[in-house]
């Protein structure tokens, strides 16, 4: 019996090792952080899009969703609707507050090509510091930002200084 003891005493010497290598490999891929970067990466290296959507809907991620973070997107061929998702988790992360939008962030992100869909997103999850006087709306305007971008900013509840 105590030879019988030995061997399996043994084998779990020899086995428990393994097992928690194993272990830690796998938990190394839940520790990945994904950013706008990675994702513009798997886009240029052409990862089709369904396994994109699928990283980003299970992986942690730290996604730059400022307007400038936006148009990086935009600009790497990020799809819109993969964008618009990458808005919502970074909404719903743990500790996420919302970020302060004016009327230079909406027609920064007009100017440089951001969908109207993308932009709306946007202004409807952000916390609104908008001038909608007579001269905000001229500028707004002047700087071709969409009527219902304009009205989304309207909605949002801030009527001007």
């Amino acid at each position: 019996m105590t030879s019988l003891l030995r061997r399996t005493a043994l084998a779990l010497t020899l086995l428990l090792p393994a097992a928690g290598a194993a272990h830690a490999q796998g938990s190394g891929a839940g520790a990945e952080v994904l950013t706008n970067e990675s994702v513009i990466s798997m886009f240029t290296a052409k990862v089709p899009k369904s396994l994109i959507v699928t990283k980003v809907q299970n992986t942690k991620s730290n996604f730059d969703i400022t307007p400038s973070g936006l148009l990086q997107l935009n600009s790497g061929k990020v799809p819109d609707d993969v964008i618009r998702m990458m808005m919502a988790a970074a909404d719903k992360a743990p500790g996420a507050t919302k970020e302060s939008l004016d009327n230079d962030d909406v027609i920064k992100m007009v100017a440089g090509g951001l969908s109207k869909d993308v932009i709306l997103a946007k202004v409807q999850m952000s916390k609104p510091n908008y001038d909608l006087t007579a001269n905000g709306l001229i500028d707004l305007n002047k700087n071709k930002v969409s009527q219902d971008v304009v009205k989304a900013m309207m909605a949002a509840g801030n009527t001007g200084h």
